[in-house]
């Protein structure tokens, strides 16, 4: 199995070494690791909620990937980023992307334009709207973020969904508008345990949207998204089965960008 994201000191929201996720993932024999902390974006307006880097910040983080290399030569090290699509820094985004080796980069929306506020997806308070239109807003980010072909892997697809309102049941059209996006720029869909630590208490995405995903041959990318040494490889033994159960299931493994894929049923 494999743990494509990870976040770091650097996010100034997650606690532990790098050293120490690297050692955590070992322990728990992953195969391979790819740490993804929050790419920075200058002048965010992101209203005290520290979630990224910033940009002196970047260099420091390659380096210390290069330095876990050197230190765990038998165990592959990935250097990936979690680059948030926020509108208007689309040429920033990529700018940036093009200037570091980033063997993984994954795609999220934590903050949706339109909104008021400082636009937080998980602080949204709106008595006019319904959860449909709530979620629409959302994946409109995401469709937005696909469109630019700047990314490799949309994360934690479902991350907005609340408990007892399942996005495919009021926003199937929305998935499947975005499914076939994936799958006409060829990129991959993460399965993300971390929603097993929160309220909401399934993967993401939901099990009806990953059949969607299996049915159009999308890869997956397998993570725990931990935010401390503890939590990497959450869960991956349910995962493990989980995925063995799907038919023909491909998973993604990423160098450089560049995706090779093998199926579910010879992860170890």
């Amino acid at each position: 199995m494999f743990d494509y994201h990870l976040h770091t000191p650097y996010c100034r929201h997650a606690s532990g070494s790098m050293d120490e996720y690297v050692l955590k993932a070992m322990e728990r024999a992953v195969e391979e690791i790819c740490f993804t902390p929050h790419l920075p974006l200058p002048d965010f307006p992101r209203g005290g909620r520290d979630l990224r880097m910033d940009r002196e910040d970047l260099d420091r983080y390659v380096a210390d990937v290069h330095r876990l290399r050197a230190r765990f030569p038998d165990f592959p090290i990935l250097c990936g980023i979690e680059a948030d699509y926020y509108d208007g820094y689309e040429g920033y985004l990529e700018k940036i992307l093009s200037r570091y080796p980033f063997d993984l980069v994954l795609l999220s929306v934590h903050f949706v334009h339109s909104w008021p506020g400082d636009n937080w997806l998980f602080g949204f308070d709106f008595p006019d709207k319904s959860i449909s239109q709530i979620y629409s807003e959302y994946f409109a980010e995401i469709k937005k973020a696909l469109k630019t072909g700047l990314f490799d892997c949309v994360a934690h697809l479902d991350v907005i969904k609340q408990p007892g309102s399942p996005v495919l049941q009021s926003n199937s059209a929305d998935i499947i508008e975005i499914l076939d996006l994936c799958q006409a720029i060829n990129m991959s869909v993460e399965i993300n345990t971390s929603g097993l630590r929160k309220r909401v208490a399934e993967i993401y995405p939901a099990r009806d949207i990953l059949d969607l995903v299996v049915a159009r041959d999308l890869p997956l990318v397998t993570s725990s998204d931990a935010h401390d040494p503890q939590s990497v490889a959450h869960a991956f033994p349910d995962l493990l089965a989980l995925l063995k159960s799907l038919p023909d299931c491909r998973i993604a493994r990423y160098r450089q960008r560049s995706p090779t894929f093998i199926s579910a049923r010879n992860l170890g």
